[in-house]
């Protein structure tokens, strides 16, 4: 197991070699990509290897005039993305693979996802609209306590689950990051999301392949702009 010395983009490239010497192990590899960029980093180092790339849902973007405090002020590589965007003078950053990335996508044969996230829909808007944190949000935060990427990794099995490009019950290698990059891979079992804490075919964490030591977690009252 990979333990980095901190959170952030600066590990995505072990990660991607840490997947990489993982692959043999699962029978696909599904990787959290906002815009792509990891998704197409893991396919070229993957070959021939099954790629999901599970990104956003619809009309989410980063709102960077609340990026004062936090994950973007905290990790070096963060907070020069947050600078560049201040200075371009963007407010609204969209959550998005750009269409060359999706050209790149589909030439490598990586499947793109994009639906409702299972922590991220209806207890959300509650959280954050409502002011009512639910139980989903103290699972999220648990997982959050070993890394975001860990959150956001088995999120994206489970997505890819209940989308119908991959299966229930196999080993899947998935990697995720803090906001942006990678910085978390795990050895897991695939479920749906109505499966979770099923006693035979639930989810499970099999094994922790890469991780930050100290794991940076987003507020909870954290809000994205649709």
């Amino acid at each position: 197991m990979q333990v980095f010395d901190r959170p952030g983009p600066v590990n995505t490239d072990r990660v991607v070699q840490v997947v990489k010497d993982s692959a043999a192990l699962a029978d696909t590899i599904v990787v959290a990509s906002i815009t792509g960029e990891s998704a197409l980093k893991i396919a070229k180092a993957a070959g021939a290897r099954d790629v999901v790339c599970v990104t956003c849902p619809q009309g989410m973007a980063w709102e960077v005039d609340g990026m004062t405090t936090g994950v973007f002020a905290d990790i070096p590589e963060l907070r020069v993305c947050r600078d560049r965007w201040m200075e371009e003078g963007r407010e609204r950053v969209p959550m998005e693979i750009p269409e060359e990335a999706r050209i790149l996508l589909d030439a490598a044969g990586v499947r793109v996802i994009r639906g409702t996230i299972p922590f991220f829909g209806p207890s959300f808007s509650m959280r954050v609209h409502l002011g009512h944190v639910s139980s989903l949000d103290i699972m999220a935060k648990t997982l959050e306590l070993f890394s975001p990427g860990t959150l956001v990794g088995m999120e994206c099995v489970l997505m890819a689950v209940d989308a119908g490009v991959v299966p229930e019950g196999i080993p899947v290698v998935c990697c995720a990051g803090t906001e942006r990059g990678l910085d978390t891979a795990w050895l897991v079992r695939s479920a749906a999301s109505a499966n979770i804490f099923h006693p035979e075919r639930g989810f499970r964490f099999i094994r922790m392949l890469a991780k930050p030591e100290i794991a940076e977690t987003p507020g909870i009252g954290i809000g994205y702009i649709r």
